[in-house]
């Protein structure tokens, strides 16, 4: 009886989880978001990969970080689509990972009206952190995605004559 509680138990939940899911992503469609993101790559940057980060807004300030592994000597460009956040999330970029001592911001998100689509080119290509603040509301259960892509350029960094 009990393995029986423990199965509809679980069921139910994952059903839950799966419902949550498909509102955040009918809500978003990301395919065209990545899409919008590859279209400001070109002509000069290839895409490289990308990452759906999804929020879910709390009572408490929440802290997420994605390590971005570059390699040395190419040039990259970073591209973030915030359409899909209620409500806006610090994002910024980091040297080193949360608690490291020589942790140094490299860039922050800076929102304008309008605009939803942001870029940042990395003067030196080394591991980064891309660090996610979201605020708390009062809100239950308001949940967000930020899109993010990594692109490079053929050839790497491209000299002044």
């Amino acid at each position: 009886m009990k393995r029986k509680l423990s199965y509809i138990a679980s069921f139910c939940l994952i059903s839950l989880l799966s419902i949550a899911a498909i509102e955040v992503s009918e809500a978003c469609d990301f395919t065209a978001l990545k899409k919008e993101l590859k279209n400001e790559l070109k002509p000069d940057f290839k895409y490289d990969s990308s990452k759906i980060t999804r929020f879910t807004y709390k009572g408490k300030t929440q802290q997420k970080e994605t390590e971005v592994p570059l390699f040395m000597g190419e040039k990259y460009k970073f591209l973030f689509n915030t359409s899909c956040l209620p409500v806006d999330v610090k994002v910024e970029v980091y040297s080193k990972p949360i608690g490291h001592k020589k942790r140094t911001l490299l860039y922050q998100l800076e929102k304008k009206e309008g605009q939803h689509i942001y870029a940042y080119e990395p003067e030196k290509s080394r591991k980064m952190y891309i660090s996610y603040t979201i605020p708390k509301t009062d809100k239950q259960e308001l949940k967000g995605s930020l899109v993010f892509i990594l692109g490079y350029r053929i050839g790497g960094i491209k000299k002044d004559k």
